[in-house]
């Protein structure tokens, strides 16, 4: 490499990266990259502009803060982009010339001397060449820079810039201080402070930084691994998804070319089928006019002996011709053939064998829904409708082939479940059970065509209780109550069993109010609850006044006794569908679960608030429900007792409570709440949704509702201890 090539290399490396220039008053950021200090304050300046508090290195992105003064001018200069900027100015000339170091006249230097390590103009030179301790000293005339020259100029020693020591090279390092000072600084401004030779400290620097950049090149392996895979990935990426597409396209094409197969056999469906009725129609024409050849040739022969009105030869014809009449007359009419309707039924547009021809007499037009008070259904209630085929003369036709479809959407747009009956005489069942109140979209097709009466608009609404008759009263005789508090209900046996509080019985009535029997306990007791298999539990008081499980068959006979090993004072019970035992023990204000044979305590918990009193608890779907009266809300707890959250709070307003007592979750899946205090019923959604309440005249300030029970039938019983009865809705 010559000296021209060499400058040409120094001159890209001093090069600014932002204005492409050679760097002017060069600025390092730390990233280590460097700029003029004019080109990074006009990009800050840019940042500001857009109202950025940072800017990015235009090298490599890295982010920097900036400074809070107008300039980057404290940044730390570039000593190697200095150095590269004084050696570029001896080529280049101009105002930034070297400058002689020998003398005051500030003359532009021509030469270097390498051992005197300064710049000499043209005089200095020539007293430096005759001085005899000089004169032997290696120069070089700028202008006859050669490549070691250059690079000799480049790493020669560093000077001290402080004023008046400007001749001295920088030979000592502060250690104190952390920078390089000349022999005098070290006497001047750095007297007592650690110093160390320049080389000797630069030697455990550069260690240091050895080190440093191991580490660096260490991550930089890491990083292009990285990259190298991340590469491998895109690339497998890449090729895959050009797989992918490939095979998308050449599916499609499959697609395509059995579509076009499956468009050429169905053709030739098509075709038979126009054949066939083609060739039915052409054979009833021929019917049709082989008759009517007939009888205008009757009438030709009639009509001409007619109107030659020869007498004898009426009289000779007359009965030919008449008979001839009345034959034509008497024969059976060949009937009009009517074409079955042709329809084509797509299923999905892509799958070609989803798709259907039908040939059937069944018109869709003339087809019907019959209906019978379909604007208004019971949510979660089976409901059915009835579709009649018919031909195109009204009448009702049955064809094996035909496709009835039905859609019941919701107002969410999902599909209602639905099952089509096929009665196999034109008439199709259709039963369908809604899940959720609102309107419902009914859409009916026949052979891929809508009925005229389609669609139409279902309305869903709510189950409502409606009051049926009270029965019981104040007493003691049979069917009479003192307090009636907790109630039961057994589907099996279409039994309610009502605990008679202070007449110290359990009676046992039909869902009619009918008596059947009671249960004497000689103590008084507070709830009732069925098994699976009919016997009935009750909790029964003690005679050191605890209360006590015991367990009667259905008859009334006593079973045996449950252990209070688990439970102390069982206040109200309940019996979960797989024979598990819910009980709130007041003992400790604890719902406890009982193992079917209430042998084995299974869960334990409370509310979060352990000083509120649970006083009725149920069980569906994975989740407890607690009323407490006296917190007026209904706790939720999952299946293994952690709280979830609250129904209710207090109040008076849809979905508060006052006093909330007995529970009980209908086959609708509907939280019923007895609102004591409020003299009413309400019923909420299993997530807390408010839904609808009870109340009326039935119902008045003297009432004191406590317990109620639900049937599969559809009845929903209600005691209440101040009035003595039981209320039955329907």
């Amino acid at each position: 490499m010559d000296v021209q090539q060499l400058f040409i290399v120094l001159k890209k490396e001093a090069e600014c990266p932002l204005c492409l220039e050679t760097v002017n008053n060069p600025k390092t950021l730390p990233c280590i990259h460097s700029f003029c200090l004019e080109c990074l304050d006009k990009h800050a300046n840019f940042a500001r502009r857009q109202l950025q508090a940072t800017i990015k290195c235009p090298v490599c992105q890295t982010s920097f803060q900036i400074p809070e003064g107008d300039s980057f001018k404290n940044l730390p200069a570039s000593y190697h982009l200095n150095r590269l900027v004084d050696v570029l100015a001896l080529k280049d000339g101009g105002t930034q010339t070297q400058k002689c170091s020998s003398c005051d006249e500030n003359n532009t230097a021509s030469s270097y001397c390498f051992v005197c390590q300064i710049f000499l103009c043209t005089s200095c030179f020539e007293a430096h060449q005759r001085l005899k301790t000089t004169r032997g000293h290696r120069n070089v005339v700028i202008e006859k820079l050669q490549v070691q020259d250059v690079q000799e100029l480049i790493h020669r020693p560093a000077m001290c810039s402080q004023q008046y020591h400007e001749n001295q090279p920088l030979e000592f390092y502060c250690e104190e201080c952390k920078v390089l000072i000349c022999h005098k600084c070290s006497v001047v401004s750095h007297n007592r402070h650690t110093m160390t030779d320049t080389q000797k400290a630069a030697q455990v620097q550069k260690m240091q930084m050895k080190d440093a950049l191991e580490k660096v090149k260490a991550e930089t392996v890491i990083y292009e691994n990285e990259i190298r895979k991340q590469t491998e990935l895109m690339d497998k990426t890449k090729n895959e998804i050009l797989s992918a597409e490939k095979k998308m396209a050449d599916a499609v094409e499959e697609r395509i070319r059995e579509l076009r197969e499956h468009e050429r056999v169905m053709k030739v469906k098509f075709a038979e089928i126009y054949e066939a009725q083609q060739k039915h129609h052409a054979t009833q024409l021929e019917n049709f006019e082989l008759v009517l050849t007939q009888l205008q040739s009757c009438i030709e022969r009639g009509e001409s002996a007619l109107e030659r009105n020869v007498s004898a030869e009426i009289l000779q014809t007359y009965q030919i011709i008449v008979g001839r009449c009345e034959e034509l007359l008497n024969v059976t009419k060949p009937d009009l053939y009517k074409p079955p309707h042709v329809n084509y039924i797509v299923e999905n547009q892509l799958n070609p064998g989803l798709d259907l021809i039908v040939v059937s007499n069944t018109d869709p037009l003339l087809s019907l829904a019959e209906v019978d008070n379909q604007e208004l259904v019971r949510e979660k209630t089976v409901a059915n409708f009835i579709i009649v085929t018919r031909d195109s003369s009204g009448k009702q036709r049955y064809h094996e082939d035909d496709q009835v479809k039905v859609n019941i959407i919701t107002q969410a747009d999902d599909q209602l479940e639905t099952e089509v009956k096929d009665n196999k005489n034109g008439k199709y069942t259709v039963t369908y059970t809604p899940q959720c109140v609102g309107q419902h979209r009914v859409e009916i097709q026949v052979n891929g065509q809508p009925l005229t009466c389609s669609p139409w608009v279902l309305q869903v609404i709510q189950h409502q209780y409606q009051f049926a008759f009270q029965f019981g009263s104040e007493g003691k005789k049979q069917g009479q109550f003192n307090q009636p508090l907790g109630i039961a209900v057994s589907d099996k046996s279409r039994t309610l069993a009502v605990a008679d509080l202070n007449n110290e019985r359990v009676q046992m009535f039909g869902f009619d109010g009918s008596f059947l029997r009671e249960i004497v306990l000689e103590t008084e007791t507070s709830s009732v609850a069925f098994t699976e298999s009919g016997d009935l539990l009750s909790n029964v008081e003690s005679d050191d006044n605890k209360l006590t499980l015991y367990l009667y068959t259905e008859g009334g006979q006593f079973n045996r006794y449950i252990s209070d090993e688990h439970v102390k004072e069982p206040w109200y019970i309940s019996v979960v569908s797989d024979g598990r035992i819910i009980i709130c023990d007041w003992h400790d204000n604890r719902i406890k679960v009982l193992s079917p044979d209430g042998k084995n305590l299974l869960q334990s918990f409370s509310a979060p608030d352990c000083d509120a009193v649970p006083l009725c608890a149920v069980y569906l779907q994975d989740k407890f429900f607690v009323s407490y009266p006296e917190a007026h809300r209904v706790n939720v707890f999952n299946n293994v007792g952690e709280y979830l959250y609250d129904i209710g709070s207090k109040g008076c307003d849809d979905g508060q409570f006052s006093y909330p007592t007995g529970l009980a979750i209908d086959k609708f899946n509907r939280l019923i709440v007895c609102d004591r205090d409020n003299d009413r019923l309400q019923l909420f959604t299993l997530d807390g949704k408010y839904v609808a309440k009870v109340a009326g005249s039935f119902f008045d300030h003297n009432s004191n509702l406590f317990g109620c029970a639900v049937s599969n039938t559809g009845h929903l019983f209600v005691t209440d201890n101040n009035k003595h009865c039981i209320y039955v809705f329907n």
